[in-house]
């Protein structure tokens, strides 16, 4: 009897969660979950923790994981990350990667560079189809890099098809990386309805300070030092507003800090990482959430906010004008431009008029984000690649 022919995914991720950091990367997994139903599916990330398991079966996914000498810390974090490093982490990925690839009929990419390199390699040695996903950071800036680019070049010409998390990384990929134009799909990342909707109305009591919510990663790219910053002119100035962000990392420690020895722990507090259900529930007690990235690519907790019916204010970067309409459902601002923030936190906060309108605006706007839908998209087109042939 001839040996059953290898069906589903591999999927690779550079960040999928796991019991120390549940909420990391969940929009992969929902991604991952979408397409259990149709078709087989397991995954390989790298292990960042060593409290995490180096193999579980999460929901009912299959999840391996690789170490790769990060002692606790993702590779973003080691800011110009050391050659011998990335070594280890391209090989204990090859390795984790390639029992897995066997199994399946593609392997499954998220994030051009680093995974993509990794899941090309995989694809290559087991003969197997690779499918990349472009979520952001890996196309506007790693791709970007001296050195960097030819090796996006090489990774993306193996692609049967690439899908683009927002139409702005969709260009990128055909302008400034050579994919043919009939291999991109632009499907962003979709937003849970069930967690992530809209809070009832409240009468909002006279004197309640506006509250601002930031929601991300603690890096310098998400902007995290000139957003505490502006919020502490503003407080110092006497507006009437509170900042609380959500999320780990190396600037929480030294922003905490800041904050203390300036006083102003009534105007900016930190609430580290917080499971996915919370963070919903934050966003509807805030009046706005605040996102001032260098660099994005569709940012999910912008969809998240817009669900929840809370308006926006954001930087003018990547896929986020195709979220947010500057001054429908939020205010949008020039990245790394903190005169221009503090303007728009200092609109939102002192005038009320502006600020109901925008929420009106992210309320008839944030119904569009369908996971359901998403999924749908993805599993359409991963259906339509495996079926066309490819490796196995």
């Amino acid at each position: 009897m001839a040996a059953s022919r290898p069906a589903g995914v591999c999927l690779l991720t550079s960040s999928y969660p796991s019991p120390a950091a549940p909420t990391r990367g969940a929009f992969v997994e929902d991604i991952a979950l979408g397409l259990l139903g149709a078709m087989p599916v397991s995954v390989v990330a790298p292990r960042v923790y060593p409290q995490d398991p180096s193999r579980e079966l999460r929901k009912g996914i299959p999840v391996t994981r690789f170490g790769f000498g990060s002692r606790g810390r993702l590779l973003k974090e080691f800011g110009g990350t050391p050659l011998l490093l990335m070594v280890r982490y391209m090989a204990a990925g090859v390795l984790a990667c390639l029992p897995a690839a066997r199994r399946h009929r593609a392997v499954f990419a998220h994030w051009v560079l680093p995974a993509g390199v990794i899941g090309a390699a995989a694809a290559a040695l087991t003969r197997r189809s690779l499918v990349l996903y472009a979520h952001g950071s890996d196309v506007c800036v790693y791709a970007e890099k001296p050195g960097y680019r030819a090796l996006a070049r090489r990774v993306l010409g193996r692609a049967a098809h690439v899908f683009a998390a927002s139409r702005d990384l969709a260009e990128r990929l055909v302008e400034r990386l050579g994919v043919p134009p009939e291999r991109v799909s632009v499907v962003p990342c979709g937003v849970d309805n069930g967690v992530f909707f809209p809070a009832p109305e409240a009468p909002r009591h006279a004197g309640e300070p506006v509250r601002f919510l930031f929601v991300g990663d603690m890096v310098p790219p998400k902007g995290v030092p000139e957003l505490v910053e502006a919020v502490l002119d503003l407080g110092a100035r006497g507006a009437n507003l509170r900042l609380d962000l959500l999320g780990d990392g190396p600037l929480r420690a030294p922003l905490t800090e800041r904050v203390a020895a300036a006083g102003a722990d009534r105007f900016v507090r930190f609430h580290g990482a917080r499971p996915r259900g919370e963070v919903a529930d934050w966003m509807r007690r805030s009046d706005c959430l605040v996102l001032p990235s260098h660099n994005e690519g569709t940012p999910v907790s912008i969809m998240e906010a817009l669900t929840c019916a809370i308006p926006v204010v954001a930087t003018r970067v990547g896929g986020i004008p195709e979220l947010v309409a500057d001054g429908t459902n939020g205010l949008l601002v020039p990245p790394q431009d903190r005169p221009a923030l503090e303007k728009a936190l200092d609109g939102v906060a002192g005038d009320r008029d502006l600020r109901e309108g925008l929420t009106r605006g992210a309320a008839t706007t944030g119904n569009r984000f369908s996971l359901e839908a998403r999924r749908d998209e993805i599993r359409r087109v991963l259906e339509r690649v495996l079926g066309a042939g490819g490796a196995a």
